[in-house]
């Protein structure tokens, strides 16, 4: 997918998910997220999935399909406003990330906190978005 097309791919596709899901009487379990590949920022052009957290599978309609999103360690920071500006909070997690070196491999993530499905109001969108980060935690043995 090209990122000049990014929102209106994002508001059909969250859009068929949540229709699919509310017509096969499944609740979500959490809020709608994303993945996105480092391609998608770096040449504009890559891969993204968006999601709904679900204990039940779907039965599979149109563009719906089932994945199992990986955990992963993440830096985050919670975007304020609409999605349109995001860049400046993905610039200051960025910088973050790298000044400290923590970044990996691996698809940056969104969790879409609150969006157009509870308000219109853009300024009170909030989205959580994570770059993956190497472990920091002690391992258990």
């Amino acid at each position: 997918m090209d990122k000049s097309d990014a929102l209106t791919w994002y508001y059909g596709a969250v859009g068929e998910l949540a229709a699919t899901l509310a017509a096969q009487d499944i609740a979500p379990t959490g809020p709608a997220g994303g993945v996105y590949e480092s391609e998608f920022f770096t040449d504009d052009r890559g891969r993204a999935t968006v999601f709904y957290p679900c204990h039940s599978s779907p039965r599979l309609v149109g563009r719906v399909t089932t994945a199992v999103i990986p955990s992963a360690e993440l830096a985050t920071i919670i975007h304020t406003g609409p999605r349109s500006d995001c860049d400046r909070s993905y610039g200051a997690l960025g910088a973050y990330v790298t000044q400290h070196a923590l970044a990996v491999d691996g698809p940056i993530r969104e969790y879409y906190l609150i969006g157009p499905a509870e308000t219109r109001d853009e300024s009170l969108w909030r989205t959580e978005v994570g770059w993956p980060i190497f472990e920091t935690r002690p391992q258990r043995d």
